[in-house]
């Protein structure tokens, strides 16, 4: 740990390398599994490390080097899931709000009503089914769960994979949407 310390507070910039080269695919594979988008893995663990070196005073450290690593990657991509259901369900309801207002705009384009529909169907049926749930309904996890004899890990699993597949589908037809 004092290497560790040492490395952060500047003083080793080897021993900073060390630890990088150590930790680093280790940590990716471990946001990956929480956030399920390689690439936003590898920009979480890459930004832990260069917020660590630009910033070392801030670093509380009091365990080992690999607990505060693994400690801070996982803080991290909670921090991006709660910003992403933000910005989703923020979305949602900006195409809800298009389609419930009788906008001209909706109006000349009904397609747009059904995009969610048609990106829902292509999802696994009980993965689609828990999404409308959540969203939709606007159902807890614990009952979403009761109702379909499931734990609520395995809802919030589902949810997070149907907003990855969901925001893959409907990035171009939200843009399509926001940009009329």
């Amino acid at each position: 740990m004092e290497q560790f310390v040492a490395a952060l507070k500047g003083q080793d910039t080897e021993a900073f390398e060390v630890l990088f080269h150590t930790y680093y695919a280790q940590l990716v594979r471990f946001a990956e599994g929480i956030l399920f988008d390689p690439q936003q893995a590898e920009d979480t663990v890459q930004a832990l490390f260069v917020y660590l070196w630009e910033n070392p005073e801030k670093a509380n450290i009091t365990t080992s080097a690999k607990a505060y690593l693994y400690r801070a990657v996982h803080n991290r991509c909670l921090n991006q899931i709660k910003s992403i259901r933000v910005l989703d369900k923020n979305l949602l309801l900006y195409q809800q709000a298009l389609i419930n207002s009788g906008q001209p705009d909706v109006a000349l384009y009904p397609e747009k009503e059904n995009r969610l529909g048609q990106a829902l169907s292509q999802l696994p049926e009980r993965m689609a089914k828990i999404f409308r749930m959540k969203y939709l309904e606007e159902k807890k996890l614990k009952d979403i769960a009761d109702h379909m004899g499931i734990s609520e890990n395995t809802v919030k699993t589902q949810l997070l994979r149907a907003k990855e597949k969901l925001r893959k589908m409907l990035t171009v037809i939200l843009w399509y949407i926001l940009v009329p």
